[in-house]
């Protein structure tokens, strides 16, 4: 019985490994160079059937740790009514911090360490730990200054509680991927109003986010040390 419980938990910390292998594979081959425009060439005019065909693509860039979220915002909002393309997109954040949240629970910690390691930067999300849950998952998510699927395989490496995890990064990116979404609706004529308003208050919004890590950076690091 004991022999059957470790074979369990084997396949389910293995298994994590294998969903990012995938993902990353099929965006290596078939994902990459694709632009907002092709993608448009390879969704269904049907909007129901879009809409579903975006949330897959959500899962697979939640997975991939390359596809930006910026081009699947901009592309429901490209296919999609308004009213159709923001509801999608604010299910597409869910499925997006979800997934590599559950993937780092149950993962090896071997995984989540070497990512620490290549992203020196996720080394600030355990600093946080887990008594400020949903501040911190605001936080990082309204600055985006790390990846975003890494930061949220860190934080469910921490066993942060998940619906204050999901609250903080649902308020933190849902402003970013609504303006990104009229963006999208606007692509035919980036010089329109509508565009570069919200192209305007995104930029705003990102350099403002910028500006609050660097100040936070450079006072933590002046920070006096007391020794014991």
């Amino acid at each position: 019985m004991k022999k059957k419980s470790k074979g369990i938990k084997r396949i389910i910390q293995i298994a994590p490994l294998l969903m990012l292998a995938v993902m990353a594979v099929v965006y290596f081959t078939s994902l990459r160079n694709l632009s907002v425009e092709e993608l448009i060439e390879y969704t269904p005019e049907e909007p129901v059937l879009a809409a579903v065909v975006i949330c897959l693509m959500y899962a697979l860039k939640s997975l991939s740790f390359f596809f930006p979220m910026a081009v699947l915002a901009a592309l429901s909002g490209a296919v999609l009514p308004i009213y159709m393309a923001v509801p999608v997109n604010l299910i597409g954040i869910i499925i997006m911090a979800t997934l590599p949240f559950l993937v780092g629970r149950y993962a090896e910690a071997d995984l989540v360490d070497g990512l620490s390691e290549k992203y020196s930067k996720l080394d600030t999300v355990r600093n946080l730990g887990t008594n400020h849950t949903f501040a911190s998952a605001f936080f990082l998510r309204i600055i985006s200054c790390m990846p975003y699927d890494a930061v949220s395989m860190v934080m469910g490496s921490m066993r942060m509680d998940y619906r204050k995890y999901i609250s903080g990064s649902f308020l933190g990116t849902a402003p970013g991927i609504i303006l990104t979404t009229f963006m999208g609706a606007s692509v035919d004529d980036p010089t329109s109003p509508e565009f570069l308003i919200c192209l305007g208050v995104d930029v705003f919004i990102s350099l403002t986010s910028v500006i609050i890590y660097k100040v936070m950076s450079l006072r933590k690091s002046r920070k006096p040390e007391f020794k014991h």
